[in-house]
């Protein structure tokens, strides 16, 4: 298979990472707390989460290869900086729905000092997962190789991710924010996604 059919397949990869980041979103119970982790949902919407983080790695290789001569060096370390960060987040949702879980239904009392992140691993998702993206974004849409809707929407979940995780709100408020953030995070994906599957142009006739 040409480096062009496996990028162009990159893009339904894309669309379905992101069709899953969304899901995974809906499914999530409100908070982070004990009663989020003992919630039915808890498992299901990690488990759903970690399959799009790992589709969502191969899916941002073809997304960006595809435009890697339009972004420059801005899309080069917001794709870096966006992997990393995918490859961490990738890990929090399988401890999240794993070892964490287990804690919370066998060993309560340690599930304080079991949720506490080390100091390194936030400053990587701030890094990277969260500004990753929104340099990966602001990239696309000064490329405009995608949609420029595409990038601007991954900026605005990116975004309303970091302020759900850095802004004192009350649970609820909170989970609204970051559920209709993680839905135009993976609208964004969904929509680059196709727009890539469904070229007809450059990579189509060099195939």
């Amino acid at each position: 298979m040409s480096t062009a059919k496996l990028i162009r397949w990159s893009g339904l990869i894309s669309i379905l990472a992101g069709g899953l980041y969304a899901l995974g979103a809906l499914l999530h119970p409100v908070g982070e707390d004990l009663n989020a982790y003992l919630s039915p949902n808890w498992v299901p919407a990690h488990q759903v989460y970690w399959v799009s983080a790992k589709l969502m790695l191969f899916g941002l290789l073809g997304l960006y290869a595809r435009q890697v001569e339009e972004t420059g060096w801005l899309g080069l370390v917001g794709f870096v900086l966006a992997f990393i960060g995918t490859v961490l987040v990738s890990g929090i949702f399988a401890m999240a729905s794993t070892v964490v879980h287990l804690v919370a239904v066998q060993a309560p009392a340690l599930f304080d000092q079991a949720v506490t992140p080390p100091t390194f691993a936030v400053l990587v998702l701030v890094l990277g997962y969260i500004l990753g993206y929104v340099l990966f974004g602001i990239a696309t849409t000064r490329a405009g190789v995608f949609p420029r809707g595409s990038g601007l929407l991954l900026i605005i979940g990116s975004v309303m991710f970091f302020i759900s995780e850095s802004v004192s709100l009350n649970a609820s408020l909170s989970h609204v924010i970051v559920t209709i953030g993680d839905v135009i995070f993976g609208a964004s994906f969904v929509w680059m996604g196709f727009a890539l599957w469904s070229e007809k142009r450059k990579f189509i006739s060099s195939s």
